[in-house]
């Protein structure tokens, strides 16, 4: 049985609400810089923020002001110039220089580990983008990182009680039958506490981190001035303004609890198991719902599940993409990695954090659907048309470009659609592995910033679909999400996609 972890077949395209995913939206390149300089560059940043908060006990000294970010930011910058020229100046050759590049990604990635999970918010959550990804950071740094999905050090008793009050208005034992001071799992944004309520209900608390939310703007705002001398092309903006309102909805918790109730309604059953808000336990920065249980798929996948149990969990995560575009929905659950999903002993998928989700616009929706019928039927008058309609192609990029990116377009599209091609995919076949890694190749060497921000959310969905479905080696069935395409596609005067 394969372990390895399929790679992002698109940098360009797989973003998670972070500025790590708002520069790979935007195609930037670090010019002239290797992927150690890279690592260095993360390791100084992310080093200072740690360093300008409290880690011992998650207080409020969390630097809030812009005043303050900026110039922790300003300092880091400084610092990345010092260490990418020791390490130049270090550099050996051949052998020797691979062996000592390994030792300094693996330590570089311990020490990236710690100090991320320490810093909770803007930066775990880039810890857990890059976790999903491969191409810009060494194979030493991913796999290291990967932990960060699930190993966060939490807040302590005290700081709980007082978020909990301070969203609440009361303590958490006046407020549960029972709740257990000891947090069951600490993410970027918050931590969550099982609890009881009076009427008997198993319930998980989420618990927002000190100053996440206040922060969003003014590192957003940072970043924006610190990285645009990487980033190429006129979407930058609109990228960031994109990921700036995800971010918000993010830690908005009033705001999780109606997605979380619109996706009950439609999708709760027998197949996928969602929770539910307990609306007066919940506030801004506090969120109460029943609880899910099930295992995360690291834990899954240890407990060494027949190919049968791969091939449903596979299923279910294959039907609920398309069941949330089926007709005419346009609204989406883009946050598929890893630990957003339980898979339960009774053969159910658990569904969980739905804090980033997406609705699309109509026309937006509707030109991925053209320019998905197109791909399948080959028809590349009518997707270049798309092509630019959807700006990713445009009128004022370089002919060079322009073919770079039609290329590459190509490529992607054809993985996109391949599944489609046959009535059952296996998606543990080495060979579609291997294209997805030469996607990829593609995909770093990328140059402009194109193509509508709605991207952003729709491939982050895509291809963490990729990511699970790879990682299970499922092979899942094909035809009703196909016939659930062709009624959408129906629906636009569009004639049916065949094979």
């Amino acid at each position: 049985m394969s372990t390895s972890r399929p790679c992002c077949p698109v940098r360009g395209f797989r973003s998670a609400c972070c500025v790590s995913e708002l520069l790979r939206n935007t195609k930037y390149t670090v010019r002239n810089t290797s992927s150690a300089s890279a690592v260095s560059l993360f390791r100084s940043t992310f080093h200072e923020l740690r360093r300008s908060m409290s880690t011992d006990d998650a207080s409020d000294d969390f630097p809030a002001s812009k005043l303050e970010r900026s110039g922790l930011f300003a300092k880091t910058g400084l610092k990345v110039g010092k260490n990418y020229a020791q390490y130049l100046m270090d550099r050996a050759t051949g052998a020797e220089e691979e062996a000592r590049k390994r030792e300094l990604n693996a330590q570089n990635a311990r020490d990236l580990f710690e100090e991320f999970t320490r810093l909770r918010g803007t930066a775990l959550k880039l810890a857990q983008s890059m976790s999903m990804d491969t191409g810009l950071l060494p194979d030493e740094f991913m796999e290291v990182m990967a932990e960060a999905q699930y190993s966060v050090p939490p807040m302590n008793k005290a700081l709980v009680r007082k978020r909990i009050r301070d969203g609440l208005g009361r303590f958490p034992e006046l407020l549960f039958d029972d709740f257990e001071p000891e947090a069951m799992a600490a993410a970027s944004l918050g931590q969550v506490h099982r609890a009881r309520l009076d009427d008997g209900r198993d319930v998980a608390v989420k618990v927002q981190y000190p100053n996440v939310r206040e922060t969003i703007e003014s590192d957003l705002s940072v970043a924006r001035t610190l990285f645009e001398r990487l980033i190429q092309g006129d979407g930058v903006d609109a990228h960031f303004e994109e990921v700036k309102a995800r971010l918000q909805e993010e830690t908005d918790y009033l705001n999780e609890a109606q997605n979380i109730d619109h996706f009950a309604d439609q999708y709760d059953g027998e197949k996928l198991v969602v929770p539910r808000p307990v609306p007066d336990r919940t506030a801004e920065t506090v969120l109460t719902m029943t609880h899910v249980d099930g295992q995360h798929l690291d834990a899954f996948l240890d407990a060494d599940p027949s190919p049968g149990e791969r091939d449903r969990f596979g299923q279910l995560l294959w039907d609920f993409l398309h069941e949330q575009v089926a007709g005419n929905a346009r609204t989406l659950h883009a946050d598929t990695h890893p630990g957003n999903f339980l898979f339960r002993d009774d053969g159910r998928l658990g569904v969980i954090d739905f804090g980033c989700v997406k609705t699309f616009p109509q026309q937006f929706r509707d030109d991925m659907l053209r320019l998905f019928r197109a791909r399948m039927a080959g028809d590349e008058d009518q997707i270049t048309d798309l092509l630019y309609t959807l700006d990713i192609l445009h009128d004022g990029l370089p002919a060079e470009t322009q073919e770079e990116l039609r290329h590459f377009f190509d490529e992607y599209g054809s993985l996109i659609v391949e599944p489609y091609r046959q009535s059952s995919f296996d998606f543990g076949d080495p060979a579609f592995r291997d294209r997805l890694q030469d996607c990829f190749e593609q995909a770093s060497h990328l140059r402009a910033a194109t193509g509508s921000p709605h991207f952003i959310f729709l491939n982050k969905a895509l291809v963490g679909l990729l990511n699970l479905l790879t990682r299970l080696e499922a092979r899942v069935d094909t035809t009703e999400s196909l016939s659930l395409l062709n009624e959408s596609l129906e629906g636009l005067g569009c004639a049916a996609v065949e094979r």
